[in-house]
């Protein structure tokens, strides 16, 4: 028996990607645990950030000014060469996956509220202050990554051909080698940093408020953790002699950092230090040398590719096609060229510019952007989590060409191509599968206009308080004054107000499923009753009836978006509108392409529009169309204006019946919105593109003394935001956020409040 001393194993440390699930986990578990208060450690994840941030952007110029001028012109020709390539390459993937997403959606009819956005034409981003650095310093301070990284290209290239450039270059090797070290000292805290953003963000982020993106958020979610985690290591693994293990390992800290803290720049160090470490173990392990020429460093490769359109940027385009499902819509073909087109050059810039663009293009309404911003905190994650994949594998191929050390077997590619695609089209259909069995029927769009009620938000919770009754019928009541000095006195006697409505003027007035009378002009009506501290009594007009109603004095005042027109001018009290509304045609989805624009509307043989008897459009339809029409095309014959006591007769087939196929219908475009998702197969047009605006009023018989009182009432309901409430809610679709806080353990299981 041997007596030599056992030989003792040393205890394996923890590595940093042990350190970093460390801190997630423990992030996660204080988010659940102590909720909203994990807002006192926010600071130190900021602070974190701010650190990453303080020297990336010093490191890429300087890091891309020194290695792209080493180069020789012979070698900057050839990498620009391969980087284009591999560039093309990973856009070609992003292309494919983009489109075979798309098949995520079913089909699905519906609609939407108005846009506030339906006469603001999308922004296009300026692709010369993008990319041009007209003031480089300024475009360094302001973070212009694309501007920053074309002018220290340009420099790079002047180096190129400089006999004695190493005098400038050796000393911006050494400023990069200090940045870099520095990055790595930053780079230390990331487990502490993580803990903290993961800590702050599962603590008080409410993930209620996605209930109605899920539709983006699925088929965009699964295509990052796809691509991030099998298609893209796969075909890295499949073209070079790298192994799909070797770079999941090596691409597992970024990826993980970037989706946390939600931002692919500042890991940039992070990116940078596991590639090269990556092809410096690989090397070593294989014993190989890349050659004299070679470029194996993956400093400035990285930096080069940030500032160009990456696999995120392309997939993140599946937003469009959601947006044409979420409104039951389908984008015209005739359109999709220009969207690739702008999608492309789109990429470059921020999807906060491209996103509007492509919408306009596409003919959706622009109000979803909104949806698009509110899903930022995850989705934008997802982007960052495939950018970084994308950088490095940019990386890796890139190099591997260089060093001419790709893999070109066709058999295997395809298989793999062929592969990737299959798991795609699984996730696709499964996607869609849930979609057309768990979102359609409980997200309806008509559920949002149908089974809405009166609400109202805190400050003016007082307000709900107000009785309201709707009688069948108004009744004629003595002139005013009569035995009371004003109507305001009289309205103050009998303890109610009397408000005249249309049940069928949404989204400004009409009946839930419940049999509730609501609408934004009901609402405004409570707020009346309110203010003069009656009951409000609710008259329904009669149709055609309105002017002799308010003459026989059957309610004190209409409001219910009533139209303005001369002859109401003639026979009413001036009162300035409380709002204006914008001119549109509703028409059957089928015609949305030919409601365009003018010329393309004149071009409908036989063109029929109804609109309501004595409103807006019945005597001024013929003008309005004339002054925009040719000489030669500004005939009133062109057109024939259908009549309707009811606008639910065009809606519900009755117009139709009796004078045949009506093509649209003339209405306000946000009246038209809420009627669209009541019946999703028509849609709203704009082929007057705003010109035309149309007031309402707030009507009253012959009495000055009461408009007067109205006139004064409304400019404190508009000046105390309870106008612009209402307005929101109603017209725009917003919700009242519920005053609730956010679940923890400490709270809800333990019991304890502090």
């Amino acid at each position: 028996m041997s007596n030599s001393p056992e030989k003792t194993t040393p205890a394996k440390r923890i590595g940093m990607t042990g350190w970093i699930v460390i801190g997630l986990l423990a992030g996660l578990f204080c988010g659940l645990f102590f909720g909203e208060y994990t807002s006192y450690v926010k600071w130190i994840g900021d602070a974190y950030v701010g650190l990453l941030q303080m020297a990336v952007l010093p490191y890429v110029a300087v890091s891309l000014i020194a290695n792209v001028g080493s180069l020789s012109p012979k070698d900057g020709i050839r990498l620009l060469k391969v980087s284009a390539a591999v560039l093309v390459f990973l856009w070609a993937i992003g292309v494919l996956t983009l489109l075979v997403m798309g098949l995520c959606f079913p089909e699905w009819e519906s609609g939407s509220f108005f846009s506030s956005r339906f006469n603001t034409p999308a922004e296009s981003p300026d692709w010369l202050e993008l990319f041009i650095p007209s003031n480089p310093f300024r475009a360094l301070s302001e973070n212009s990554i694309p501007a920053v990284v074309v002018f220290c290209i340009g420099l790079g290239i002047a180096f190129m051909a400089l006999p004695n450039k190493n005098r400038f270059i050796e000393p911006l090797n050494v400023l990069v080698d200090a940045l870099a070290q520095l990055n790595k000292l930053v780079v230390k805290l990331t487990p502490l940093g993580l803990f903290a953003i993961v800590a702050h963000t599962s603590g008080v982020i409410d993930f209620s408020q996605f209930s109605l993106i899920q539709g983006y958020i699925l088929p965009y979610g699964a295509v990052a953790i796809l691509l991030s985690f099998a298609i893209l290591p796969t075909l890295i693994a499949i073209l070079t002699p790298l192994s799909f293990g070797e770079v999941s390992r090596a691409s597992r800290d970024s990826l993980v950092t970037a989706f946390v803290i939600g931002n692919s720049f500042v890991v940039l160090p992070i990116i940078i230090e596991s590639v090269d470490r990556l092809m410096k173990e690989h090397r070593e392990r294989t014993k190989s040398n890349s050659g004299e020429a070679a470029i194996d460093e993956a400093d400035y490769l990285v930096a080069l590719a940030y500032p160009f359109p990456d696999i995120g940027r392309i997939a993140g385009l599946i937003f469009i096609p959601f947006a044409a499902w979420f409104y039951g819509s389908t984008i015209p073909l005739e359109n999709l060229p220009p969207m690739l087109g702008v999608g492309v050059l789109g990429a470059f810039a921020k999807p906060v510019l491209t996103i509007p663009l492509l919408l306009d293009i596409a003919e959706l309404p622009s109000d979803i952007f909104d949806l698009w911003l509110a899903s930022g905190v995850i989705a934008a994650r997802f982007g960052d989590l495939m950018k970084t994949m994308h950088l490095i594998a940019f990386s890796i191929l890139t190099i591997a060409c260089l060093n001419r050390g790709l893999r070109m077997q066709p058999i295997k590619i395809l298989l793999g191509l062929a592969m990737m695609l299959l798991v795609l089209l699984g996730t696709a259909f499964a996607i869609r599968s849930y979609l057309d069995v768990g979102f359609k029927d409980r997200y309806s769009r008509e559920q949002l206009i149908t089974e809405r009620e009166i609400v109202f938000p805190k400050r003016f919770r007082h307000v709900g308080k107000t009785v309201m009754r709707v009688v069948e019928e108004g009744t004629p009541h003595p002139p005013v004054p009569g035995e009371y000095p004003s109507r305001v006195a009289r309205i103050r006697a009998e303890g109610k107000i009397r408000v005249g409505f249309y049940p069928e003027q949404l989204p400004f007035s009409y009946f839930n499923n419940a049999g509730q009378l609501i609408g934004m002009d009901v609402q405004m009506a409570v707020f009346l009753a309110n203010d003069l501290e009656v009951t409000l009594e609710m008259v329904p007009i009669r149709p055609d009836q309105l002017e002799d109603q308010l003459i026989n004095n059957e309610f004190d005042v209409a409001m219910s978006a009533i139209e303005g027109t001369v002859m109401r001018a003639e026979l009413f009290p001036a009162f300035a509108p409380y709002m204006f509304v914008t001119i549109a045609i509703v028409a059957p989805d089928h015609y949305a392409a030919e409601f365009k624009s003018i010329d393309t509307l004149l071009q409908v043989p036989d063109l029929k529009l109804a609109c309501l008897k004595k409103g807006y459009f019945y005597d001024r339809l013929p003008r309005i169309f004339a002054d925009r029409m040719d000489e030669e095309t500004a005939t009133n014959d062109r057109i024939t204006l259908i009549p309707l006591d009811s606008v639910s007769d065009f809606f519900n087939g009755a117009c139709e019946r009796e004078h045949g196929e009506v093509h649209g219908l003339l209405i306000n475009a946000e009246a038209g919105s809420a009627w669209t998702m009541r019946y999703p197969r028509f849609t709203v047009t704009n082929p007057l593109k705003g010109e035309v605006q149309i007031p309402l009023y707030y009507l009253t018989d012959d009495d000055e003394l009461f408009a007067d009182f109205l006139r004064n009432w409304f400019a404190l309901r508009k000046a105390d935001g309870a106008f612009q409430w209402v307005y929101d809610y109603w017209i725009l679709g917003y919700e009242l956020k519920k005053d609730t806080q956010r679940w923890s353990i400490l709270k809800d299981v333990i019991g304890w409040n502090r």
